[in-house]
């Protein structure tokens, strides 16, 4: 969740995660952001002045019981500030203005350190995959996967850019009773996986035919 009152800066993060493949929560204010607080996360993004109150003051209060971390962002450079952040509980500090790619890497960093998932999301142009859900969506209509279909897509995404053989998707992929499936399977699955995720299937962006040796996910232009 991002908690930043500056809607052009609140909006770039946003974009920036939601390109990264994170799923984000935007709140401006703290009564907006303590609403949001009943839906589980795995960092929150906090800037410290805010219209409604101090950052710190919401994190020693309201966040202190969160098993979640915080990321605090801020115009306050000076070491006094930032100890009165870790005092107040942050898990890392980032001053304003800051490059995009380095609040990804303390994201990820972060993430690292408490455990959290950072790839729940798979999302890339109009197609997004939740893997703790296992929703699909493309253009922001929602696409029913059968259990077959969702391991399918699954291990295509866990393996993006390499090539995979008939033989290695067969031997990975099982039915809802872990039996084998067959090869006349694996192809009925795979033509409609791609008429659940492609635009064309005729013409796949994502799920691309190597011909003589396999499959392969492509991120989809």
């Amino acid at each position: 969740m991002v908690i930043e009152d500056d809607r052009a800066l609140n909006g770039g993060i946003v974009f920036a995660l939601e390109k990264e493949g994170y799923h984000v929560h935007s709140a401006y204010t703290l009564q907006e952001a303590e609403k949001s607080l009943k839906q589980r996360m795995n960092l929150i993004l906090l800037d410290i002045n805010l219209p409604d109150g101090d950052g710190r003051a919401f994190l020693q209060s309201v966040l202190a019981g969160q098993p979640v971390p915080v990321l605090l962002l801020t115009a306050r450079d000076s070491e006094e500030d930032m100890v009165r952040g870790f005092q107040a509980g942050c898990d890392d500090y980032i001053t304003k203005p800051f490059s995009m790619q380095v609040l990804l890497m303390k994201i990820a960093a972060v993430l690292k350190r408490s455990g959290g998932v950072s790839r729940q999301i798979y999302a890339c142009g109009g197609l997004v995959y939740d893997f703790e859900k296992k929703t699909l969506m493309r253009h922001g209509e929602p696409a029913e996967l059968t259990a077959l279909e969702c391991r399918l897509l699954e291990f295509f995404l866990n393996n993006r850019g390499i090539v995979l053989s008939r033989e290695t998707l067969l031997e990975r992929i099982w039915d809802a009773d872990e039996r084998f499936v067959e090869e006349r399977t694996l192809n009925v699955t795979i033509r409609r996986l791609r008429m659940k995720v492609e635009d064309n299937p005729q013409q796949p962006a994502y799920i691309k035919t190597v011909f003589g040796l396999g499959y392969k996910w492509e991120d989809g232009s």
